[in-house]
């Protein structure tokens, strides 16, 4: 009886510094390796998606191997039109030049309008006079991202000179764009005395993209290779997995844990599809929408797939329609909308409104049909959960916060409730 009762002490510290070390060791492992989480999670919840779509597959007697092909297949060329459709319409150099200096210009043309600024840029209405301080300095620093180096103005020039008359003649209205940022960061830098400041300030920020581009590509790269790799283990995987976690589990606790599994499953699978679908209608709605007002298919396009994966984090899919339609609707100066009552000078709130409607529609119909009662949880932990995940994790804690509460919540309920159930506690 004594050495039986001094064992269960020894054996129970045993475990417990096991699982002390277990945690640690995991914890210290997903920090050194935050990098992959975002690749590792788009497989599994890509694999939860098409989970589905491989048990139809195989009732209609198509072998495993090959059902698990078909949706990687599928997915990829997804993604091969959708990354197509973003790279026709990202500008080579030249290009981007010219896009800066016509940011700039409509930047400075519309503060100007709406601040009601004179053309010294030191009078304005009220409302310059109640914000001057605040958006100011803002104005300022988008102004320094956008002008163009000396470097840049040299080769933009040579190209000019360079090109057939035709393409002069277009890219006239470029030059008196330039000239017109000229003369309003003249006036800005004079009246603000810092130009010497801006200049370095410029020359700093114009340094680096470069040289830390192709290094931040390769790492990306090399990261995402996991993604398709964890999309087929787990379609692969015909239980091996769940019989390995339920392998540790005492054989009392073994109904409850397995009946948690189950639950845990079910909704992980059921928030993961509802999302997918529901992101995937947006992108549509916004492409359509916005195509009706006037912006053009290609651009369309490219809106659509950012919002729909921007919406994979709350609140971030209207506010990613909303900046990147605006960011092209400042920019344009031809519309050729659908409807006959949109003009140039009404577009930018024409484009404002048909993402508004996309929101509307997603709020109201969207959420309640597709994604349903996946996720029943308050406004105020999403939103908490959301910063709280942003500032220890980044992008992959935003990512990933609404998926995890959603598994730890099923989890604590679901482990309540079984245990309860089987008479454990």
């Amino acid at each position: 009886m004594i050495r039986v009762v001094r064992a269960r002490p020894a054996a129970l510290v045993v475990k417990c510094a096991a699982a002390v070390a277990a945690l640690a060791l995991t914890v210290y492992l997903v920090w050194g390796l935050r990098s992959l989480i975002v690749p590792a999670s788009v497989g599994g919840l890509l694999a939860y998606i098409c989970r589905p779509l491989v048990a139809r597959l195989e009732r209609w007697r198509i072998p495993r191997p090959l059902a698990v092909t078909l949706p990687l297949l599928v997915l990829a060329l997804v993604a091969l039109v959708g990354l197509n459709s973003i790279r026709a319409i990202v500008p080579n150099e030249m290009a981007m030049v010219e896009l800066r200096v016509r940011a700039l210009y409509a930047l400075h043309h519309r503060y100007q309008a709406v601040m009601g600024l004179d053309p010294s840029w030191t009078r304005g209405n009220r409302l310059y006079r109640l914000a001057q301080r605040d958006i100011d300095p803002l104005v300022d620093r988008v102004s320094e991202l956008l002008t163009l180096t000396p470097d840049e103005r040299a080769q933009f020039v040579d190209s000019d000179q360079s090109n057939s008359r035709p393409a002069s003649i277009g890219s006239r209205r470029i030059f008196e764009y330039e000239r017109a940022n000229a003369r309003v960061l003249e006036i800005r830098a004079r009246r603000a005395a810092r130009a010497e400041s801006a200049a370095r300030s410029t020359a700093v920020a114009t340094t680096f993209p470069e040289k830390t581009a192709s290094s931040a590509s390769d790492t990306i790269v090399s990261t995402w290779m996991i993604a398709p790799l964890i999309f087929l283990f787990l379609l692969a995987d015909t239980g091996s997995i769940k019989r390995g976690l339920l392998r540790v589990v005492p054989n009392r606790l073994f109904e409850p844990a397995l009946a948690v599994l189950a639950d845990v499953d079910e909704a992980l699978g059921n928030y993961v599809r509802g999302m997918f679908l529901e992101c995937s209608l947006l992108g549509v709605t916004v492409i359509v929408l916005i195509t009706i007002v006037g912006v053009p298919l290609r651009w369309a396009i490219a809106i659509g797939i950012f919002t729909g994966a921007s919406n994979m984090v709350p609140y971030m899919g209207f506010a990613a329609a909303l900046l990147s339609g605006l960011a092209y609707a400042l920019l344009a100066e031809n519309v050729h909308p659908i409807l006959p009552f949109v003009t140039v000078d009404t577009f930018v709130i024409w484009v404002v409104v048909a993402v508004a409607f996309a929101e509307l529609i997603k709020n109201v119909v969207y959420e309640p049909i597709v994604l349903g009662g996946a996720v029943k949880l308050h406004p105020i932990v999403v939103t908490l959960g959301v910063v709280g995940a942003a500032i220890l994790f980044g992008p992959a804690g935003m990512f990933l916060a609404i998926p995890t509460i959603t598994v730890a919540r099923v989890l604590a309920a679901s482990s309540a409730r079984h245990l309860t159930a089987y008479g454990v506690i």
